[in-house]
């Protein structure tokens, strides 16, 4: 969600304030994804998941209440009221929201074989202390045995563990490399923080030094022709079906299961996303309306907006936003939420002028 400050610097809303650039041209002349602006997870109860984020990975975030004026038509939902909270885990920011004042789903959670779970892939300078600290909070663990397993991960081999947060969404923690670590303790943050941020109490320092946005999928093929043909990004073709069994312990999944991986750069970013399907359990969907708790999605840039919707509706794509079209958040900005294949939400943001 998008709110205009100034005309000479003006900052963007998902659910928090934001900083980013003004109106931006887009240089290539590209109609689809071309910027990422951050990840997106609603809530049961924004203060208990912000400080599960807290004591576990010693993230830092505030509450915040946001003017829903413009959320409830962009969400096509009259009466909702809302609170954000942004958390920046170095590589992408991640916006923790609640609504309120309407009827919602709460407490649906997903398996991690059904497509449209969502998880997030953080790299961690200590994975021994993030897992002491997600015991001490009671946070539930997916992989088997409850404690790290040394498998394949988008850094490479390495330890690594899958929990849930307080709402059920899954987290997969890898120790990151000495490398990783010097790079994000040497690289500025992204844009994106939380206005007045910047004069806060310093905050202990963080456990995270990177992460890759993760979604499971109904069919890789499908959600290749969706994001590549549709939306205009250049993920690779999918690894062939492996049933490599750390991989499946990690997972909490048993020997039978197989899956395969596309894992790829969001156009115009350096943020990593990575495909997974799972095959040989059962699956079912998970959908549902961005102001449902558990619902995630994305904020993604997008080059000629007007194009982009136009092609999502003429391949059958659902669009969430009022009277299904894009909302004039400002005069110089647009957007709107639709699904992809999977029924993740995503925000499209894009410039008003047809031109840009």
């Amino acid at each position: 969600m998008r709110f205009l400050l100034s005309a000479a610097a003006t900052v963007l809303l998902a659910g928090a304030l934001v900083s980013a650039q003004g109106q931006v041209a887009n240089p290539t002349n590209k109609t689809g994804v071309i910027g990422m602006m951050h990840a997106i997870h609603s809530t049961n109860d924004v203060e208990k998941t912000l400080a599960f984020y807290k004591d576990v990975f010693a993230l830092n975030g505030q509450v915040r209440g946001f003017d829903p004026k413009g959320p409830r038509i962009l969400t096509n939902s009259p009466t909702a009221s809302l609170k954000v909270a942004m958390t920046n885990l170095k590589s992408v920011n991640f916006e923790l929201t609640q609504f309120g004042d309407l009827e919602r789903q709460t407490n649906k959670q997903p398996d991690i074989q059904d497509s449209g779970a969502p998880m997030m892939k953080i790299l961690v300078r200590d994975l021994d202390t993030v897992v002491a600290n997600a015991k001490k909070v009671n946070a539930p663990i997916v992989t088997k045995g409850g404690a790290p397993v040394t498998a394949p991960t988008p850094i490479g081999t390495a330890k690594a563990i899958i929990m849930r947060d307080p709402d059920g969404y899954f987290i997969e923690a890898i120790q990151a490399t000495q490398a990783d670590i010097t790079a994000a303790d040497n690289a500025p943050a992204p844009a994106g923080r939380g206005r007045g941020d910047a004069n806060a109490t310093p905050a202990p320092p963080s456990q995270v030094v990177g992460a890759i946005i993760g979604l499971t999928v109904r069919d890789m093929d499908e959600t290749l022709k969706y994001w590549n043909g549709v939306l205009g990004m250049e993920m690779p073709k999918a690894d062939k079906f492996s049933s490599d069994p750390a991989m499946l312990d990690l997972m909490g999944l048993p020997k039978n299961a197989s899956y395969r991986i596309s894992s790829g750069v969001i156009y115009g970013s350096p943020v990593r996303i990575e495909f997974i399907e799972i095959k040989g359990v059962p699956r079912k969907p998970f959908d549902l309306r961005v102001t449902d708790a558990m619902a995630c999605g994305m904020a993604i840039r997008i080059g000629h907006i007007r194009d982009t919707l136009t092609k999502i509706k003429a391949n059958g794509g659902r669009v969430l936003s009022k009277d299904q079209e894009l909302v004039e958040w400002s005069d110089t900005i647009r957007n709107v939420f639709v699904k992809d294949p999977n029924g993740l939400n995503l925000e499209l943001v894009g410039a008003a002028d047809p031109n840009l």
